[in-house]
């Protein structure tokens, strides 16, 4: 019985070592080298792959490896970033452009009630309200009016 299983063994081992693949290069002195594992750096010519061995990556036509799981998943999440960058500076952006809508409506409003020619008023420094005279009146039409030209572009 310890015979059959210890053939049995022999014939399991004997097929697994048997199954590798061999791979032949030569550096760069011209010196050939066969190995069951091949370098990573070099030009290798399979002289035999079995079913068992393990499979080297696809080469492309450029000779370029196709990109691995870690590269792909890199790739994604730099992707991701990109967008998510993207985004947020749209979002700013849109939120600037309310506020200078919003800036330009108050002031084109503030513009037209000064040209109207109704009385206007200010409050000073104690809280206590004055009407602007003429020459006030004009200076503030004018501070408004580049106000308008800045925001209203």
């Amino acid at each position: 019985m310890f015979r059959n299983l210890f053939v049995v063994l022999l014939v399991c081992a004997g097929q697994a070592a048997f199954a590798q693949g061999i791979y032949s290069w030569k550096d760069a002195s011209g010196r050939v080298y066969y190995s069951d594992n091949p370098p990573p750096d070099a030009k290798v010519r399979t002289l035999r792959q079995t079913p068992l061995a393990p499979a080297r990556p696809a080469a492309d036509s450029a000779g370029q490896t196709a990109p691995s799981y870690a590269e792909k998943d890199l790739a994604f999440r730099q992707r991701r970033a990109e967008a998510a960058e993207a985004e947020d500076k749209a979002r700013k952006q849109q939120a600037a452009d309310e506020i200078r809508q919003r800036e330009c409506t108050d002031n084109r409003r503030q513009l037209a009630a000064l040209e109207s020619g109704q009385r206007m008023q200010r409050f000073d420094a104690n809280g206590e309200r004055v009407i602007l005279d003429d020459d006030e009146r004009a200076a503030e039409t004018e501070r408004t009016r580049a106000a308008v030209e800045r925001a209203c572009k």
